[in-house]
C-alpha cells in the first residue's frame, strides 16, 4: 500500500507539473505575441465559433511554443528526478582542491515532491494572471458602470432621413490595415511608403485624422479584433463578453442592438457581405443575419457554387484576389436591381502571422508582411478604380475601413515604426454626399463609424450620435473627446446592467433580474 502511495503521489507530481508548463507556456506566448490584445478578444474566441482558422497560424502558434515548453518542463523536473546512478557528477579542480557537484534532487525536495508541484502550479497561475492581463479583465467585470446607458443613443429611436435618391454603399473593411506602414511625412510612421496607393487615396478623398496628416481611429475596448471592429464600426457599440458565453454563437447576437444594417433593411436595400474565409468564423454570420438579413457569401458559398474546390483552400479561404474578383460579379448584379444596394468585403491576406503573399506580388521590402500590405495596397487601388468606371458610382459611397491595428507579433511595429509614433486604424471615405465641417485633428474611434458612414450616404441623423458613436461630418464632439480616451476604455470595460439586458437581452441576466425582485 506504502508503494501504491509512493507511484501514486509521483504520477500526481507528473500531471500537475505538466499542467504547470502548459500555463507557463502559453502565458509566455500570450505576452510575446499579443502583449497590445485584450483578455476579452482570448475570451470572445474561445466561446464562440473558431472553424476555418488556417494551418498556418495554428503550426506558427505551436513552432514558437514548442522549445519554451521543453526548456520549462526540463527546469521545474530537475528537483523531483531521481537520478541515483552517480552521486557527484561534475568535479571541479582548484589548486589542491577538488570540489564536486551533485545533479541528483535534494532529498527534501524530492521527499515533499507533491507539494513542490502544487507551488509551481500556483506560481504558473500568477505567472498567467499578469501576463494575459487578468488583472483587468477582473477589475472590469467586478466593477460596474452606467456610461454605456447615460450615453447610448438608439437609432431606432431617433429621426433618420434619406435623401431622396437612396446612394449605393460599399464597405471594403481591410484586415489590420494601420497607417503606420505610410511614411513620416504622410503621417505614418515609417521611413519609407509601404502603402503609397492607399495613402493617395486618403489624400485625395476624405480621411478622418487624429492629426493634421494622414491618421485614422485610436484603439477602444472591445473593438480591437475583426469581429469587434465590424461590430463596433456598424452598431456604435464595444463587444463585450457575457457572463455565459453563449450569446454570440447564435442568430441571437446583441439581440437588441440597432444597427447599420437593421437602418438599411428597413430602408429597403439589398445587402451582401463577403468574406475569403468560413462566415462562420467568431460569430459573423450570426451578427451579419440578425441584423440586415445579409446575403452571405464565403469560402463554402465558394465551394458550393463550383467557383473553386475544397482542396484550393490557402490561407483563411481564398486569397484577395479571388475576393475582389467575385465581389466585382456580385456588385454588377446588385446594381442591375432596382432597390439600392449595401455590399461589405473583408480582406484576408494581411492577417498576422506576416501575412499570405499571393504568387504575383513583388518582394521589394525587407520583412513578407511589408510586401503583402504592400499588395493588398494595389489591390484595393484597383478595385476602387473598377468602381469609378461603373455606371452606378455617382449614386454610391465607398468606405475604406482597417478593422482593427496589426497583431503582427515579436515587437514588429516598435521595431521598424518611428519612436512614439501613435498607431491608428486606416479610414477612406470616398465620393461622399456631403463635406465634413473638420476632418483633422479629431480624437475619434471605432465607435464613431456606425452614423459617419450613414453621413456620408447623405442620411440626416437627428442629434448626430448613434449608438455611442458621433458623426465625424458634423461640429459635434465625440464622447471621446469630452471624456478622454484613458476614462472611456475604462468605463467600457466595467459591467454595464444595461448592456447585458438591454443590448444582449440576454435570458441569463433576465433570470437574475427575476431572482433579486423576489
Amino acid at each position: 500500500m506504502k508503494k501504491k502511495n509512493k507511484l501514486f503521489m509521483s504520477y500526481l507530481t507528473i500531471f500537475i507539473l505538466i499542467l504547470s508548463t502548459v500555463i507557463f507556456s502559453f502565458a509566455t506566448y500570450i505576452k510575446k505575441n499579443f502583449t497590445n490584445q485584450s483578455l476579452e478578444e482570448m475570451i470572445f474566441y474561445l466561446i464562440s465559433n473558431t472553424k476555418g482558422t488556417p494551418s498556418d497560424v495554428i503550426i506558427s502558434a505551436f513552432q514558437s511554443s514548442f522549445l519554451p515548453f521543453l526548456l520549462i518542463l526540463f527546469i521545474v523536473f530537475i528537483p523531483v528526478l531521481g537520478i541515483n546512478r552517480r552521486r557527484d557528477v561534475i568535479e571541479v579542480k582548484m589548486k589542491h582542491k577538488t570540489f564536486t557537484f551533485g545533479l541528483s534532487p535534494l532529498k527534501l525536495i524530492y521527499k515533499f515532491r507533491l507539494l513542490y508541484a502544487f507551488l509551481i502550479f500556483i506560481l504558473s497561475l500568477i505567472t498567467c494572471y499578469h501576463f494575459v492581463g487578468a488583472k483587468h479583465y477582473v477589475k472590469g467585470v467586478t466593477d460596474t458602470s452606467t456610461y454605456i446607458d447615460t450615453h447610448y443613443v438608439d437609432g431606432s429611436k431617433v429621426s433618420l432621413t434619406f435623401p431622396k435618391q437612396k446612394r449605393n454603399l460599399i464597405i471594403v473593411y481591410l484586415e489590420s490595415m494601420e497607417n503606420s506602414m505610410i511614411d513620416k511625412d504622410n503621417g505614418g510612421g515609417w521611413n519609407y511608403n509601404v502603402i503609397p496607393e492607399l495613402t493617395t487615396i486618403a489624400k485625395t478623398n476624405l480621411n478622418f485624422s487624429n492629426s493634421d496628416k494622414i491618421g485614422g481611429a485610436n484603439r477602444i475596448f472591445g473593438t480591437t479584433w475583426t469581429v469587434g471592429g465590424l461590430v463596433g464600426t456598424t452598431s456604435g457599440l464595444p463587444l463585450k463578453i457575457p457572463v455565459n458565453g453563449n450569446q454570440y454563437t447564435s442568430s441571437n447576437f446583441l439581440a437588441g442592438a440597432y444597427t447599420l444594417g437593421d437602418v438599411l433593411k428597413k430602408e429597403g436595400y439589398n445587402q451582401e457581405v463577403i468574406f475569403g474565409s468560413d462566415a462562420n468564423f467568431g460569430g459573423r454570420k450570426g451578427y451579419y443575419k440578425r441584423h440586415g438579413d445579409y446575403l452571405i457569401s464565403d469560402f463554402n458559398t465558394a465551394i458550393q457554387e463550383g467557383k473553386m474546390q475544397g482542396s484550393q483552400k490557402v490561407w483563411w479561404g481564398y486569397d484577395d484576389t479571388h475576393l475582389f474578383d467575385w465581389a466585382k460579379e456580385e456588385i454588377s448584379s446588385l446594381a442591375n436591381k432596382k432597390k439600392p444596394f449595401s455590399m461589405t468585403l473583408l480582406t484576408a491576406n494581411t492577417h498576422f502571422p506576416d501575412g499570405y503573399l499571393e504568387s504575383k506580388a513583388e518582394k521589394k521590402y525587407r520583412t513578407q508582411y511589408e510586401n503583402v500590405f504592400a499588395y493588398s495596397s494595389k489591390q484595393v487601388d484597383g478595385f476602387v478604380k473598377w468602381l469609378q468606371q461603373q455606371d452606378f458610382y455617382p449614386n454610391t459611397t465607398i468606405v475604406l475601413l482597417g478593422d482593427h491595428l496589426s497583431m503582427q507579433p515579436g515587437g514588429y511595429f516598435e521595431k521598424y515604426m518611428a519612436k512614439g509614433y501613435s498607431r491608428t486604424t486606416y479610414n477612406a471615405f470616398i465620393n461622399p454626399a456631403i463635406e465634413p465641417v473638420q476632418s483633422k485633428n479629431r480624437i475619434f474611434t471605432a465607435l464613431d463609424m456606425y452614423p459617419t458612414i450613414l453621413a456620408s450616404m447623405g442620411v440626416t441623423i437627428q442629434g448626430d450620435r448613434l449608438g455611442l458613436g458621433t458623426n465625424l461630418f458634423s461640429n459635434r464632439r465625440t464622447i471621446e473627446e469630452e471624456s478622454g480616451l484613458g476614462f472611456l476604455n475604462s468605463e467600457l470595460a466595467k459591467d454595464s446592467k444595461f448592456y447585458n439586458e438591454q443590448i444582449l437581452q440576454d435570458d441569463y441576466f433576465k433570470l437574475m433580474k427575476r431572482a433579486q425582485s423576489q
